[in-house]
């Protein structure tokens, strides 16, 4: 094997698992009101009825630092938005040269994802930023489902309601039979609207996080 081969190879030798979960407890220690999640390879926060987390996806050589938020209530359908990868520049750091781009990548986390990753999660925040997203999509039954639990939340209900009538109008993802998961949003979505029409939307919420069905 000559240098320059042996070179690429060791450039492209897979982290091994103790050395990702190294690299992820190096991030999520300049964020102490986080914590570790996913077997020490994500960190995350909650606030109400969201949980914001930081991930690094394994690229063999690479790792990707990504965020997005989701929803505490109903699990097992994945309801989630404002998914983001770094720019080109950050997105992917090689592992052997993690110390060296740490700061860097710190740097451009803490620009380019949001809500703002070094402030308090605020709800109200969060809403904005995913009717924004929402704004720039059609319709979905993922974004439809998270902006009314989000406005419950905050005690918007009329919104909450709009956002659930525009909910049953969302085509299917699929051709075949409803998926599970859109399935099990729609019903959720029927019940949060009977809540708030009740007055006691963000009381079902906090009762659905409370008490996650059997995982």
């Amino acid at each position: 094997m000559t240098d320059k081969s042996a070179k690429f190879k060791q450039r492209d030798a897979p982290m091994t698992k103790a050395r990702f979960k190294a690299i992820v407890a190096d991030y999520a220690a300049r964020f102490p009101d986080w914590v570790l999640a996913h077997g020490g390879l994500a960190f995350v926060r909650t606030s109400g009825p969201i949980q914001q987390m930081i991930w690094f996806q394994d690229m063999r050589a690479y790792y990707r630092p990504t965020h997005g938020i989701s929803a505490l209530v109903l699990p097992e359908a994945h309801i989630r938005m404002l998914p983001k990868i770094l720019d080109v520049k950050h997105r992917e750091v090689e592992h052997r040269w993690h110390e060296r781009k740490f700061a860097d990548t710190l740097a451009a986390m803490a620009q380019q994802f949001r809500p703002d990753i070094h402030k308090p999660l605020e709800i109200i925040d969060v809403l904005t930023l995913c009717e924004a997203e929402a704004a720039t999509m059609r319709d979905s039954t993922n974004n439809m489902a998270m902006l009314a639990i989000l406005s419950a939340w905050v005690g918007r209900d009329a919104e909450a309601l709009g956002y659930y009538e525009r909910m049953q109008h969302c085509s299917s993802p699929t051709l075949a039979p409803i998926p599970e998961w859109e399935e099990a949003m729609r019903i959720f979505g029927r019940d949060l609207a009977s809540a708030v029409g009740a007055g006691r939307g963000k009381a079902l919420l906090e009762e659905a996080i409370a008490h996650p069905p059997n995982m």
